[in-house]
């Protein structure tokens, strides 16, 4: 990741946010459905949310779809888990299988600074957050309005297909 995506780290605050399943670990990659404006990752949840996110059947894998809504950024890539120290906002707090918001966002701030009338920014388009999801081999990062948990299925297969029928 180039380093001025975030050249203003000191500003950044990571927080930890409890309101999605956590990534679970050594699990299959998570997977990502995009539009031009939305943005669907599902993943792999971890064993102990299962009795908070479930029930679910003893033979089930659950995979939660999160939606992130009016995204003008998203990319998915290192650093995974091992290498989460590289990262510029691990000094900030971001940890290993969680979903976290960057608040005073030095990336959003960049986004922003985009000249109006770019045909990527939209300068009717809703506030923006930044949103951080780390996994076992990689991170997941967008920038976006808001986030919805979409849904906890049984199956990867499932949470795929609601994915791809959402994003239309």
């Amino acid at each position: 990741m180039a380093s001025t995506c975030y050249a203003s780290q000191q500003e950044d605050q990571v927080v930890l946010l409890d309101s999605a399943p956590r990534p679970a670990a050594d699990a299959a990659d998570p997977f990502i459905v995009a539009s031009d404006r939305r943005v669907i990752l599902t993943y792999p949840i971890a064993e102990s949310d299962f009795e908070r996110f479930g029930p679910f059947d003893p033979d089930d894998d659950p995979f939660c779809a999160v939606l992130f809504a009016d995204t003008v950024f998203h990319r998915l890539g290192p650093p995974g888990d091992a290498d989460l120290p590289i990262h510029p906002l691990a000094a900030q707090g971001l940890t290993g299988y969680a979903l976290h918001e960057v608040v005073n966002s030095s990336l959003c701030a960049e986004i922003a600074a985009v000249p109006a009338g770019s045909p990527a920014i939209d300068p009717e388009a809703p506030a923006r957050r930044h949103f951080v999801l780390t996994f076992e081999a990689s991170t997941f990062e967008c920038v976006a309005s808001d986030y919805t948990v979409i849904g906890v299925f049984g199956a990867g297969e499932i949470a795929s297909r609601e994915a791809f029928a959402l994003v239309r």
